[in-house]
């Protein structure tokens, strides 16, 4: 007896990040995974590359793209025709002004009548507007560790305005994708710290984006790549007005939430705790006006495919931690 509701097909099962989906679906205690696809024909992994002519012969309700944001574009459009629910875990779908894909992508957008329909996959934000889309753009994994602990903030108009906040952001070489490249050589990497994109970084426009009030000339991120597989570490540093407190506000916003920890004042989390898991821990050190906020996350699970399935759970109306680590 088939114990499954829902079929989901994966497209770019053969990168890091659609590896750790099917992964965790294959636990799923609700999730069959109903096809698995390799985004190009090239590919020598076994997976066969995707066509809507096989994806036809699976019983999938739902479709994943773990794929280069160009080839995402492509596929939305077609998939959501063909009746299917899709999460995408490119930058595709994520801003909401086409000029911005221009400006820090690089490239023209050619679905720009979806970016309004488009959801922001931020579970412990957008959970109804999720529950009901065709269409989630799953969050960035470097946007994710900066917002959760930044929204809360910026909504209770904590920050003091006249700061510049300050995101200090270090990835694991698993964030570069797997493509090859010179810069992500063992060789390169191995015993090195690096900065790369500065100013000019494509997460900048999606945090700026989901964090109200918040302002490019006042929001500055910086991305390093660290010698470590996965995790993300970013140090965030503001000042508060009237003193408030940020670990106050961050406590009480997620007190009830299953995949967002905050510790306790002075505490900091480092990335060893959260390896695997679905987890965003946060911590946070104040002296006077000026904050510290330390967030980490596993950037192949709550930065990508975890938080995927956190978003199929909303879409399908599971508990959202079914299938997932905390």
């Amino acid at each position: 007896m088939n114990i499954y509701a829902h079929g989901v097909a994966i497209v770019g099962v053969t990168g890091y990040a659609g590896q750790e989906l099917e992964r965790l679906l294959a636990s799923h205690p609700k999730i069959q995974i109903a096809g698995k696809f390799a985004s190009k024909a090239n590919e020598k992994s076994g997976a066969e590359a995707f066509s809507f002519e096989r994806l036809r012969g699976f019983s999938a309700d739902a479709v994943v793209l773990a794929t280069e944001h160009e080839l995402s574009m492509q596929l939305v459009p077609q998939l959501l025709d063909a009746g299917y629910s899709v999460v995408d875990m490119s930058g595709a779908f994520r801003l909401k002004d086409p000029q911005l894909y221009q400006d820090w992508y690089g490239f023209e957008h050619t679905a720009p009548a979806l970016l309004g329909e488009a959801v922001y996959g931020l579970p412990e934000f957008r959970a109804e507007a999720i529950a009901s889309a065709r269409i989630v753009a799953n969050p960035g994994c470097y946007a994710t560790a900066a917002v959760l602990p930044l929204i809360p903030l910026y909504k209770a108009d904590a920050i003091d305005p006249g700061c510049t906040v300050v995101v200090d952001g270090k990835s694991g070489v698993s964030g570069a994708g797997r493509q090859p490249k010179p810069e992500t050589h063992f060789c390169e990497v191995n015993e090195n710290i690096s900065a790369y994109s500065v100013l000019q970084h494509r997460h900048t426009p999606e945090m700026v984006a989901q964090l109200p009030g918040a302002t490019f000339d006042r929001f500055v991120f910086t991305a390093h790549l660290v010698p470590i597989s996965r995790g993300i570490l970013n140090t965030i540093t503001l000042r508060t007005q009237d003193r408030i407190s940020a670990h106050s506000i961050l406590a009480e916003t997620y007190a009830k939430t299953p995949f967002v920890q905050v510790l306790s004042p002075g505490q900091l989390p480092n990335v060893h705790s959260v390896t695997k898991t679905n987890l965003c821990v946060i911590g946070t050190v104040a002296r006077g006006d000026n904050t510290v906020i330390v967030s980490v996350l596993d950037n192949l699970v709550k930065g990508a495919a975890g938080q995927a399935v956190q978003n199929l759970n909303l879409m399908f109306g599971y508990e959202p931690t079914a299938g997932l680590v905390s």
